[in-house]
């Protein structure tokens, strides 16, 4: 009998060790209308190279199919977000994602929606508009006589991963109203993202989403109030445009009859949004005349991003002033000199 007990415990353990228990992935959250679809997750275990498969479907034929990549760290939600390239008719849709691990099908879940039907918010999106700095969404009223309530989740997503989200709410649309946010987060050079608004109207209560996108760049400006340019050098003050960083130079230009006669650069530190800094440059001995002065922001890669122009003009250099040399006495003075010492000693005879 205690053989036998062995045996099957020993066939337990290897039955364990060949079958690991596979991860559980639990869905937290689906959401679909006809611009885009989102799926919250959540696992106890990491998950490495899974995948999520959306399809939309219509009449039960699947007219779109998309497949993400998926990377789940333990216990800590994990957001998906798809954009549909469909052009929708009026109608009844389905939206469903299914979760594979390891090549097995570890989660599906659905969601429907009406397009064409559904009951409208009172307040409508007009713009959104994102830069590498921030984005800015601009809502009117539907109506001045039902003004709306809404939520604003403004969501900055790169290869379907929401990176940086942050809501706005109770935010009562009466006249046209505008909401800007600044990113808080640095991004990368020459990347695209997309910007996703998901608003959440409080009467009635309805969930839409609208979304836009832009690639990033580095971005500086010249302060044209605050460029000094004289006989010595010439400084210039550069701001920070983006949440790229900027790691170029300041070059500056002279010309001299449309011909460059020289070229000076420096480097301003890593500027983002909102920091500033000035960079110096000292030159000597310029010939007199008259100069064009071309002051560029430019990137490392020689794009230019920010231009200021101005003129400088060297007067003549003017020789100084000579004192006068003293004379050596001539016979003259020296005879006056003389006739006053013998009329001295005749009137101290008398």
């Amino acid at each position: 009998m205690r053989v036998i007990t062995l045996s099957i415990i020993i066939i337990l353990i290897c039955l364990v060790l060949l079958n690991p228990a596979v991860a559980e992935i639990e869905i937290d959250s689906i959401f679909s209308d006809e611009n885009s679809m989102d799926i919250t997750l959540l696992s106890n275990e990491k998950i490495n190279n899974g995948l999520i498969v959306f399809s939309l479907s219509h009449d039960n034929e699947i007219l779109e199919s998309q497949t993400l990549e998926l990377d789940i760290i333990p216990d800590i939600e994990t957001t998906r977000v798809i954009f549909w390239g469909k052009q929708f008719q009026f109608g009844a849709y389905e939206a469903k994602a299914r979760v594979y691990n390891n090549g097995e099908l570890a989660a599906e879940d659905v969601d429907s929606f009406t397009y064409g039907f559904n009951t409208l918010p009172r307040f409508q999106i007009v713009d959104l508009s994102p830069t590498s700095s921030g984005t800015s969404l601009l809502l009117t009223p539907r109506t001045v006589y039902q003004p709306g309530v809404g939520d604003f989740s403004f969501q900055l997503i790169k290869e379907g991963e929401i990176i940086y989200s942050y809501m706005e709410e109770d935010i009562p649309v009466i006249q046209t109203t505008q909401i800007s946010i600044k990113w808080p987060i640095l991004l990368e050079d020459h990347t695209d993202y997309i910007v996703r608004l998901k608003s959440f109207s409080h009467v009635p209560k309805t969930i839409t989403t609208y979304s836009t996108g832009f690639t990033s760049g580095q971005e500086v400006e010249i302060d044209d109030t605050n460029v000094d340019v004289d006989d010595f050098g010439v400084s210039v003050t550069l701001f920070g445009k983006s949440q790229v960083p900027f790691e170029g130079i300041v070059e500056v230009e002279l010309q001299k009859d449309d011909i460059i006669f020289k070229t000076f650069s420096g480097k301003p530190d890593i500027l983002t949004s909102g920091r500033d800094d000035t960079v110096g440059i000292i030159w000597n001995d310029l010939d007199p005349g008259a100069y064009k002065v071309l002051i560029k922001a430019k990137t490392l890669d020689g794009e230019i991003l920010d231009r200021y122009e101005t003129v400088l003009s060297i007067p003549e250099k003017v020789n100084p002033v000579g004192t006068p040399e003293p004379k050596t006495p001539g016979f003259s003075a020296i005879l006056g000199i003389f006739s006053v010492i013998i009329m001295t000693l005749i009137w101290k005879k008398r």
